[in-house]
């Protein structure tokens, strides 16, 4: 593809994230957002959590030394950090509620195996970007902030932990993405794998979501 200007590529990954996200709603695809909330459901967020920090942290920190710019480095290096710290914290709420804090990562839902195995065996840092911190990880404060009001009365803790700690440092790094995007997709066939990376990680989320609402039944 030709190659677009960095805010027009931008926005039409954006573009796509957005998409895929409505098609989620309309499907109810939300972190089971319409179910009753229970002891093991909440148990069962948290370990999905675990995961998705864990392994977003994992598939990332294989990239940061080949980041050129130090301004982009040290930001990316900490953001790994702050995945790996999100994982260990909602690892000791789970030991809190006597929970196996390593269930789902011992044995992981099918379809969430396969989206970060997908995500490791992206070529680029700006793909895994494109595909993992611009694009469906830009859904987790939109479903936290549902989660952490419907939490709050049962269990307060774990909201504040949503609220307070996870939250609050994924505000601090969405700055991140859009910018190394920006810098290194610049060229049409850097960008057009972006775009296809971006839409297959959102498909991937989608269904891991659906798989973990089905096994949430209770």
């Amino acid at each position: 593809m030709e190659a677009l200007k960095p805010d027009a590529f931008l926005k039409k990954l954006a573009e796509q994230r957005e998409a895929a996200w409505a098609k989620m709603t309309a499907e109810k695809k939300s972190y089971g957002a319409e179910k009753p909330l229970t002891r093991d459901v909440i148990l069962r967020r948290l370990q999905f959590g675990v995961v998705m920090e864990r392994r977003a942290g994992e598939v990332t920190a294989r990239w940061v030394a080949q980041v050129p710019d130090l301004d982009i480095q040290r930001p990316l290096s900490e953001y790994v950090a702050n995945e790996l710290k999100h994982a260990a914290i909602l690892r000791e709420r789970i030991k809190e509620l006597n929970g196996d804090p390593d269930a789902l990562w011992n044995t992981p839902l099918r379809e969430l195996k396969e989206l970060w195995d997908y995500h490791a065996s992206l070529g680029s840092l700006c793909e895994l970007l494109a595909s993992v911190q611009y694009g469906h990880e830009e859904f987790f404060p939109r479903t936290s902030k549902s989660f952490i009001e419907r939490v709050a009365p049962l269990d307060p803790k774990t909201a504040s932990i949503y609220r307070d700690t996870l939250l609050g440092d994924e505000e601090g790094h969405e700055w991140l993405a859009p910018e190394a995007l920006k810098r290194y997709a610049s060229d049409g066939e850097t960008q057009r794998r972006c775009l296809e990376a971006l839409e297959r990680g959102c498909e991937l989320f989608a269904r891991a979501i659906q798989s973990f609402n089905r096994a949430n039944v209770s």
